[in-house]
């Protein structure tokens, strides 16, 4: 008995796939939960397992081929059974009942009009054949323009094209690319996004980090700042809870749970793993996590699983060397801390100027859920405990 294995639903709304390779062939003998295909999502490469042992009787689509939730990927059965392919499946024709007898193909004729050199190299370079192209200038000839129109009937890809002012290129919008675009427009629409700023003084921190550098690597931690602002971000989360929400038609859903994510940025665009229960989390086991799913992310190694669930996000700015910012909030979530670059800055400390290291942070908060006032006492809740190590770590 044949059973059609079809995409199941890969949750966080994800409808549709793209094959990246399959692990096994037609004819292999699989054993139940064995990983039989690698997919790739809008924001991960994940495996999928087999859900049942049995012989791969037909395997449909190839690598690059898109699947939706629902579409067949294979045929499992016993050795010997046959299957045609079902009505819908990706990559395939309806089943010839019989070969098809071999026709050679026609020699296609040269153009007949001269093509000029920088003309044929740019075909050469978009795979473009120009002697199925009809040319649009003087005599026929075969322009830069009518090759890069041939271009984009092609598959999706990168072409070259020309606009009124030279040539542009044409990537499509696919991928982690798209599902940002989709994430942040929707987030922009739905949520009423004001932003907040200010400076934490962080040299008490700064001085403890760079006491604790070697025990950590002696652990084979790097410590950075990011796990003792995540670890504050939480504290000031448990003191005003209504940043740990969300908004349900008109409901809306405090978490007390603690997920925080952490906006990474990888070759694919920007994605956000999320560290979980960090509540529970001392700065250690805080940093190696941030760690552990940000290498992943960037190899695109991370598990769906590692990309749900975050209640509240942080993004570093500042690594790449930016100031202030106005971050988008990683909705449905109710705000999204952006942190600055460090720096030395002259302040008045009790009367006398001082040299201090100056975190600069930026809330994104949804004025719908939250008013300015509790951003501001947010954001104070978090000054206070950077600028006291001791009783951030205090329990830690």
């Amino acid at each position: 008995m044949t059973f059609d294995f079809k995409l199941p639903d890969l949750g966080e709304g994800i409808v549709e796939a793209e094959i990246v390779k399959w692990l096994v062939k037609d004819g292999d003998r699989i054993e139940e939960h064995e990983p039989i295909l690698e997919l790739e999502t809008a924001k991960a490469v994940v495996q999928v397992p087999s859900p049942k042992a049995g012989t791969v009787l037909k395997i449909f689509g190839s690598a690059g081929d898109k699947i939706h939730v629902g579409d067949v990927l294979c045929s499992i059965g016993e050795a010997g059974e046959t299957k045609r392919a079902p009505a819908g499946v990706v990559g395939e024709l309806e089943v010839a009942p019989e070969e098809p007898k071999f026709i050679a193909p026609k020699k296609v004729a040269e153009p007949s009009v001269a093509v000029l050199p920088a003309v044929r190299k740019l075909a050469q370079d978009l795979k473009v054949d120009v002697s199925k192209v009809a040319g649009s200038g003087p005599d026929g000839r075969i322009t830069e323009d009518d090759v890069a129109r041939a271009s984009t009937k092609k598959e999706a890809g990168p072409t070259i094209t020309f606009e009124k002012f030279g040539r542009v290129i044409k990537m499509p919008l696919k991928g982690v690319r798209k599902e940002i675009a989709v994430r942040l427009s929707e987030s922009m629409r739905t949520a009423v996004q004001v932003t907040h700023m200010d400076y934490v003084d962080v040299t008490k921190l700064a001085a403890y980090r760079e006491k604790e550098k070697e025990e950590a690597e002696k652990r084979g931690i790097k410590l950075t700042f990011l796990p003792f602002i995540v670890k504050a971000c939480v504290l000031a989360l448990k003191a005003l809870p209504y940043v740990n929400s969300s908004l349900d038609g008109e409901d809306i859903v405090v978490k007390q749970y603690y997920n925080i994510g952490i906006a990474v940025d990888t070759p694919a665009g920007l994605m956000v793993p999320v560290v979980k229960n960090v509540n529970e989390r001392t700065i250690y086991e805080i940093a190696r996590e941030i760690y552990r799913v940000a290498e992943l992310s960037r190899t695109r190694e991370i598990q769906l699983k590692d990309l749900q669930g975050g209640t509240f996000t942080v993004t570093n700015i500042g690594s790449l060397g930016g100031v202030f910012a106005t971050p988008v909030i990683n909705y449905p979530e109710c705000a999204i801390l952006g942190l600055g670059r460090i720096a030395d800055m002259v302040v008045p400390v009790e009367g006398k100027m001082e040299i201090r290291k100056m975190l600069p942070v930026s809330l994104s908060f949804d004025h719908r859920i939250i008013d300015g006032a509790v951003a501001a006492k947010f954001v104070n809740e978090i000054k206070r405990h950077l600028e006291d190590p001791d009783a951030l770590l205090m329990g830690y």
